[in-house]
């Protein structure tokens, strides 16, 4: 499948239902819950500020995997795409990270596998 088409369904995922078909990495998740930085933010808070960020017409950019260690994990998606999100009061943007989980075109699903402000 080419890119740009892996993109748009990253992009539906999110879009999709009343949540969006987005999970999280728990790890991921629980360092969320745990970061002091991000003090306030919780998974299910950046889940919606994703999905709002989407629903507004942005899109996530796509970027090719060059980590091993993420090329061993999943090797027949060599991909990432990240979304920087402003934040109301917060000086710096929030990074996302998201992977491609599930590409059936009728129900795609994304996994979010960072949070960090930029």
């Amino acid at each position: 499948m080419a890119t740009s088409d892996h993109l748009q369904l990253v992009n539906r995922a999110i879009a999709s239902g009343v949540l969006g078909h987005i999970q999280w990495k728990e790890s991921a998740a629980r360092l969320v819950r745990c970061d002091p930085c991000l003090a306030g933010l919780t998974p299910e808070g950046i889940r919606a500020l994703l999905r709002q960020f989407v629903l507004e017409g942005n899109s996530l950019e796509v970027r090719h995997e060059t980590r091993a260690e993420y090329l061993e994990e999943n090797p027949e998606e060599p991909y990432w795409y990240r979304a920087v999100i402003p934040v109301a009061g917060c000086p710096r943007p929030l990074f996302l990270e998201v992977r491609l989980v599930d590409d059936d075109p009728m129900v795609p699903w994304v996994e979010i596998v960072s949070a960090h402000w930029q």
